[in-house]
C-alpha cells in the first residue's frame, strides 16, 4: 500500500471546479395528488411533504376545506388529477361517483385506493376491484389501507406499546 502526498494546490487542480451545482442537476420533486381532505388525506399529505414530494389535493370544495399541511396546494378534483400521474384515493367508496364524471382526466393515471369499508361484506367485491371497473382506463392499486391517520400523524412506532421490562 502506498501513500500519495501532495499539496492542497495539487488537490485543487485534480478535483476540478468547486462551483455550485446547477439547479438542473436536482430535478423538481414529483407532484403527487390526494383526493380527500379528511384526517387520512391530511396526514398522508403531511408525510409526503416531509419526504420531499410536492402535494396537491383534489377537493369538492377547494376554497372551504379544512386546514391542509403547509406547502400543499388545493384545487378541484379535475385540476388536481390533470397535474399528477399518481393519485391517492382517500375517500369512502360511497363517494367514488365523482371520479366517473371526470374519467377522461384519469386515463393512464395510477390510483392508490386507501379505503376500507365500515362494515364487513357490505359490498360483493373489494373497493379497488369496484374502482378499477368504474375507471377501466386507469391503473388501480390497493395499498396503505392498514395505515391509520393517527399513526401517520404521530409516527408509526408511537402506536406500539413498548415494555420497559
Amino acid at each position: 500500500m502506498s501513500i500519495v502526498r501532495g499539496t492542497s494546490e495539487d488537490m485543487k487542480q485534480s478535483c476540478g471546479s468547486l462551483h455550485p451545482l446547477d439547479k438542473a442537476a436536482f430535478p423538481e420533486p414529483e407532484l403527487l395528488c390526494i383526493f380527500g381532505t379528511g384526517d387520512l388525506g391530511r396526514s398522508l399529505g403531511l408525510r409526503l411533504l416531509q419526504s420531499g414530494y410536492r402535494v396537491v389535493y383534489g377537493s369538492r370544495r377547494p376554497h372551504s376545506c379544512s386546514p391542509l399541511p403547509q406547502g400543499a396546494e388545493v384545487m378541484t378534483h379535475a385540476q388536481a388529477a390533470q397535474s399528477a400521474n399518481l393519485i391517492f384515493i382517500c375517500v369512502h367508496r360511497e363517494h367514488y361517483g365523482f371520479m366517473k364524471t371526470m374519467e377522461h382526466h384519469l386515463i393512464g393515471k395510477v390510483l392508490v385506493d386507501l379505503s376500507n369499508n365500515l362494515k364487513k361484506d357490505i359490498y360483493p367485491e373489494a373497493n379497488a376491484v369496484y374502482l378499477q371497473r368504474l375507471l377501466p382506463e386507469a391503473s388501480v392499486v390497493k395499498g396503505l389501507n392498514t395505515l391509520s391517520a393517527w399513526a401517520l400523524q404521530n409516527g408509526l412506532l408511537t402506536g406500539k406499546q413498548v415494555s420497559s421490562k
